[in-house]
């Protein structure tokens, strides 16, 4: 179809101008905002609009140009900017080796994420290999409280649980902390009133499982008397502990599991596994060996001359 003549607007002035998205007639600036807000239109093509070989121009030509311009500078951006690169430790940091070989002397299993991942970025976790003690950041989460949460940036390993929930429970235990710390910390006991007034013993510290099936939802139960280091034990964290604390009578919300069982499981199933393939291979085995025999004897040549049935019935014809 023709374009039209007159604008589409006003319908008095020649139409000058065509809206690249919806292709709107108008002859003025005026009339061009007028249509951008009567038709919610912003006024910008459609790159993903079909557009018919007859209709397409040296304008849609030229637009797509452009697009794959700015397509090309974003990636050589992404290129150049080593931040926003994906990417393993191959070969880990002095520092970072370090925390994991203080890990596994604990008997937990530190995993690392690719460096601009925010989780690592965050990590505080620290090794000092001069007194040979390891400090942990946990991250704590309250479920009963809106899923508040606090992090406590360096913890050593020996400290029990209790304690450090008490510290943060307690606002006014902390001595050391600064003004703004402090009011944080307030803030946060005022959110925390269900806990306190449970106290300890009516609470339960569930660890968020890693490494295993359905790891999104599944929980140790940590022994809130015990440290840091004997309740680690055997457990595998990426990066640093993340630790929800609940209400006794709000536990069945999560899945508890035995960190042991879990072990087990998979072992079983490889050793139950590896029977199976012991047994079927004895048995393919079996046949072929049967199958070769069979073979090897309809195949095996006859020899007339050592022969006594052939022998015998050729002297009977000659007699």
């Amino acid at each position: 179809m023709e374009k039209l003549e007159n604008c589409e607007v006003c319908a008095k002035m020649t139409a000058k101008y065509t809206c690249p998205k919806c292709e709107v007639r108008t002859c003025s600036l005026t009339c061009v905002n007028i249509h951008k807000k009567e038709l919610d239109c912003d006024g910008i093509r459609d790159k993903t609009k079909f557009v018919p070989l007859n209709k397409f121009t040296d304008l849609d030509l030229l637009s797509d140009y452009r697009l794959l311009e700015e397509v090309g500078r974003s990636v050589d951006q992404l290129h150049r900017d080593e931040s926003k690169k994906y990417g393993r430790f191959r070969n880990l940091p002095t520092h970072l080796h370090k925390l994991r070989q203080a890990a596994l002397r604990s008997k937990v299993q530190l995993e690392f994420m690719p460096y601009n991942f925010s989780r690592h970025k965050e990590n505080t976790t620290f090794f000092n290999w001069k007194s040979h003690e390891l400090f942990w950041r946990i991250e704590w989460i309250f479920p009963q409280a809106g899923n508040t949460k606090w992090v406590t940036q360096r913890a050593l390993e020996t400290s029990r649980i209790s304690d450090l929930l008490d510290n943060i429970l307690d606002p006014l235990i902390c001595n050391e902390a600064s003004a703004d710390d402090m009011t944080q910390r307030k803030v946060l006991a005022d959110k925390l009133q269900f806990y306190r007034s449970s106290g300890l013993s009516g609470i339960k510290a569930l660890l968020k499982a890693e490494k295993v099936k359905k790891s999104d939802s599944r929980f140790y139960e940590l022994d809130i008397t015990d440290s840091l280091k004997e309740n680690l034990a055997n457990k595998t964290i990426i990066e640093f502990p993340t630790i929800y604390i609940t209400l006794k009578d709000h536990a069945d919300m999560f899945e508890i599991i035995d960190s042991d069982a879990e072990k087990e499981e998979p072992e079983e199933k490889s050793d139950e596994s590896m029977s199976n393939w012991k047994n079927r291979r004895n048995n393919r085995t079996t046949k072929n060996i049967h199958h070769d025999r069979k073979v090897k004897k309809e195949e095996s040549p006859v020899n007339f001359f050592f022969n006594n049935n052939t022998s015998d019935s050729s002297d009977s014809e000659n007699k």
